[in-house]
């Protein structure tokens, strides 16, 4: 058998992630070829994380980026098992290397993400390489948990991510192109992350399902007893009125300031920027969450 040094082993590990052992493992099966042995520790990787991909994921990190004319933006999170291996360095930079990915391809779903080729030319694809990571370096169940990817021609895009890096949002405005827009997107993103005082159902009532207004309109209905009719339907508008205001985005007080609506930070925007500015979408993801 060929004897394995310590520095063939180094070696192995920088351009592996495996952890010491297994790279000497892998160069005493592979009889120190360096390429073979990486090979055994691919397979190993991808063995290992598909016994693990059952397990949840209730830890992980999100990570934004926005293109340098602000018409491109991209949000991801990646999931792992522990808020120890979030914050392994090996971590974060495959989320890094994953947002700058999502920012460069065309990708809407984790799934078109994973399907890409990983950027090194070992043909390898990048749910390959996130499967070799969870079965070597990391030893945990890893994946693409979470994927916004929005693109204006008339707008600009934006993100907020919260300083633990644990819940973030992505918005998009249209109408206009300017620094006061790009303050406007930042503000509306960080009131979505906080959540306060609901996260948001929809940006406009008329967005809202009328399903969903039809069952809270019931339930208020039902719980009220013993009044007359008129007095019954004022009692359930004023209820839906309030869903509203709670649940719907441009209805919502602002996060920072409760005297105004996020309707009232739109308008004044739109007024200073002399264009008629329009939320088109956002994206919040929270790590732990569907």
């Amino acid at each position: 058998m060929t004897a394995i040094s310590a520095k063939d082993v180094m070696t192995l590990r920088a351009r592996t992630n495996a952890g010491m052992m297994d790279a000497k493992k892998a160069l005493q099966e592979a009889d120190g070829d360096m390429e073979k042995a990486g090979d055994l520790l691919r397979q190993w990787g991808r063995g290992r994380a598909a016994v693990r991909t059952s397990m949840e994921m209730k830890e992980g990190l999100i990570g934004g980026r926005i293109s340098a004319d602000g018409k491109l933006g991209v949000l991801v999170r990646l999931g792992c098992q522990t808020d120890f291996v979030a914050r392994n360095d090996a971590f974060v930079k495959l989320l890094n290397d994953l947002v700058q990915l999502a920012l460069a391809n065309a990708v809407l779903t984790p799934a078109e993400l994973n399907r890409l080729a990983w950027p090194d030319g070992s043909g390898r694809t990048v749910e390959a390489v996130i499967k070799e990571l969870a079965g070597g370096a990391i030893k945990e169940n890893l994946a693409v948990t979470g994927l916004a990817r929005f693109q204006t021609s008339h707008g600009q895009v934006g993100s907020y991510v919260h300083h633990n890096a644990k819940v973030g949002c992505l918005v998009q405005v249209d109408g206009a192109a300017h620094a006061a827009v790009r303050v406007l997107i930042s503000e509306v993103a960080m009131h979505i992350t906080a959540g306060v005082p609901f996260v948001p159902l929809a940006i406009s009532r008329e967005q809202v399902e009328p399903a969903v207004v039809e069952k809270e309109r019931r339930l208020a209905a039902e719980a009220i007893t013993g009044k007359p009719p008129a007095i019954v339907e004022k009692i359930v508008t004023g209820k839906v009125e309030k869903f509203f205001a709670d649940q719907v985005l441009l209805e919502q007080p602002f996060v920072k300031d409760e005297k105004r609506k996020i309707s009232d930070l739109l308008a004044a925007t739109s007024a200073a920027v002399g264009a008629k500015l329009q939320i088109a979408r956002f994206a919040r993801f929270k790590v732990g969450e569907v």
